[in-house]
């Protein structure tokens, strides 16, 4: 997605890139609720249950005064504050982050995170493997406050702050930040970002190698995929597998947002002519 030179438009996707799957659209509220932790649960929105490649979004739920203790993954992740504010350590670095933060953790850093507040904490979740698995790890770091406009640290984990971000167009009427990707965080599987869409504003029919999530996070999306029209709203997610053509719009009169996420190190896509995303013009009739 991030804000590259515009390759020229494609008549069709490459033949090699053909689908094998079908979109799948999931809602809050209908998965079922994994406790990972006492007061922390997990509700999968795109993952293996979904057919999904390399790739599992969520939403974690940590309740007042809960958190996770000291884990890692052999995978990235990725966690975006989407209510409340949340804790942070990383092998002993400590963030608070707030609404719309980002932090990015790649794969065996050791980390923790907790709501050091007495409401509920949303998490938006991403991480690369469509089977993830967390091996705890006892808790031996002298810990450090990381000042509050912190980026986190060189060569280990990225903090995205939502004020101070810097925002591109991906299209019309549209804000992109850039969360993480290999250029920004190297050696990180996935690559994702936040997306503000202003009325009207809408991306290119395109498609990818690879698969791709998209949860609406505020106001409503139309997500157009081959002619197929859907309504998502209230963290809502889109599972659109690789090879299928897709955009999103915003039919609404106010703004829209979303946190998109690739299963790819590098956000690229491929705008392809607009017939390609109707029924009629679908390439994979």
């Amino acid at each position: 997605m991030a804000a590259t030179t515009q390759a020229p438009v494609l008549d069709r996707p490459p033949e090699s890139m053909r689908p094998d799957r079908p979109e799948v659209m999931s809602q809050v509220g209908v998965s079922t609720l994994i406790e990972i932790d006492r007061g922390v649960t997990f509700e999968c929105l795109v993952g293996r249950h979904v057919r999904a490649r390399n790739l599992t979004t969520g939403l974690v739920t940590i309740r007042a005064s809960a958190g996770l203790p000291y884990h890692t993954h052999p995978f990235g992740e990725a966690i975006t504050v989407l209510q409340g504010r949340a804790v942070v350590g990383v092998q002993g670095r400590v963030y608070e982050l707030g609404p719309l933060d980002n932090i990015v953790i790649p794969r065996e850093l050791a980390h923790t995170a907790s709501n050091p507040s007495d409401q509920d904490a949303v998490l938006h979740i991403a991480m690369a493997s469509h089977a993830p698995t967390r091996t705890l790890v006892e808790d031996r770091f002298t810990q450090q406050a990381m000042s509050t406009d912190s980026t986190g640290q060189p060569g280990a984990e990225r903090v995205n702050r939502q004020a101070t971000a810097p925002r591109f167009a991906a299209g019309p009427g549209t804000e992109f930040i850039d969360f993480f990707n290999v250029d920004l965080l190297p050696n990180i599987e996935m690559s994702g970002g936040y997306g503000l869409f202003h009325p009207g504003g809408r991306l290119p029919a395109h498609v990818h190698d690879f698969d791709e999530s998209i949860s609406i996070i505020d106001g409503a999306a139309t997500c157009i995929v081959e002619g197929k029209r859907y309504t998502l709203s209230r963290c809502a997610t889109a599972l659109v597998p690789r090879g299928r053509v897709h955009y999103f719009i915003n039919d609404s009169q106010a703004t829209m947002a979303m946190i998109w996420v690739y299963a790819g190190p590098r956000p690229e896509r491929i705008i392809v002519a607009e017939r390609c995303a109707t029924i009629e013009g679908s390439p994979w009739k």
